[in-house]
């Protein structure tokens, strides 16, 4: 089994500190794990976000939000982990990219740089708006529909974008409880369609159980449909802290096992390979 979305933030950028995640991975039965920071960490991704802290229609929380960010380089961060391979450690490089339609030439020169094993894409604004960054982050009084309407339109441009081997928590429209009312199979199967076409993965994430929505990352409907559509999957915990990784695995398993899937894919070098789900 594999945890495929792992963040170092909330500690150094160590060996010391990634054999911790490792040391809990070991515990919970994982045999190989992918450490995915999110891109705004680090400073050469800079000049993707800037459009969203200029202008009269940023939001503050975002601007004082990416102030902070961009401190660490892409070049220490791979070498770090590379240095942890080297330990002995089961590790894959791989990194979480945001996807802004507008930016798809300077993300994809930044992601061809590296040598990444492989990319998470994820969609985590709408336009200016952050929209899972805080509770409080401008929900009030929004149209919850066409939130979810907006969304799906972004993450179908990033499927079909060619730039991310995984899309990471497929539905993290829903984090914070908001849902719709309006069905949105329409919007979910064009995004289906695109991930097919382009060969991208989704992955299974135990996140969202852990968050308000209380609930895997994709909702199982989705992920029945993505299942009859063959679209291949991966197995995450989006953990933050050593303790989350791994997190209600098992769980994944049967959801997975639930829809009709039978195999998942590992990566090497942006490669996939498959291999049998454990029963």
């Amino acid at each position: 089994m594999v945890d495929y979305h792992i963040h170092l933030e909330n500690g150094p950028l160590t060996v010391e500190w990634i054999r911790k995640f490792w040391d809990q991975a070991q515990a919970r039965g994982i045999s190989e794990i992918g450490i995915t920071e999110h891109c705004h960490k680090f400073r050469e991704w800079a000049p993707v976000f800037h459009h969203l802290q200029e202008g009269p229609n940023s939001y503050s929380y975002m601007r004082e939000w990416l102030a902070r960010d961009f401190q660490s380089s892409l070049s220490d961060y791979v070498r770090v982990l590379q240095e942890a391979r080297e330990s002995g450690i089961p590790i894959k490089i791989g990194i979480e990219a945001d996807f802004f339609p507008e930016k798809e030439t300077q993300i994809h020169d930044l992601l061809t740089a590296y040598p990444f094993d492989f990319v998470l894409g994820s969609v985590h604004t709408i336009g200016m708006w952050g929209f899972d960054y805080d509770p409080d982050c401008g929900w009030e009084g929004r149209d919850i529909d066409q939130a979810y309407h907006d969304y799906y339109a972004i993450l179908a441009q990033a499927a079909s974008s060619g730039l991310f081997d995984t899309l990471s928590h497929f539905d993290v429209i829903k984090v914070f409880g908001h849902r719709a009312v309006e069905s949105m199979e329409a919007d979910v199967d064009a995004v289906l369609k695109a991930a097919r076409g382009s060969g991208v993965c989704i992955e299974v994430s135990t996140a969202g159980l852990r968050k308000p929505a209380k609930e895997m990352y994709p909702a199982e409907w989705i992920l029945s449909r993505a299942a009859e559509r063959q679209i291949p999957i991966t197995f995450a915990s989006d953990a933050h802290r050593p303790e989350e990784v791994g997190q209600d695995w098992e769980k994944a398993i049967i959801l997975a096992r639930r829809c009709g899937y039978r195999e998942y894919r590992v990566f090497a070098a942006r490669e996939s390979y498959a291999q049998k789900i454990p029963k």
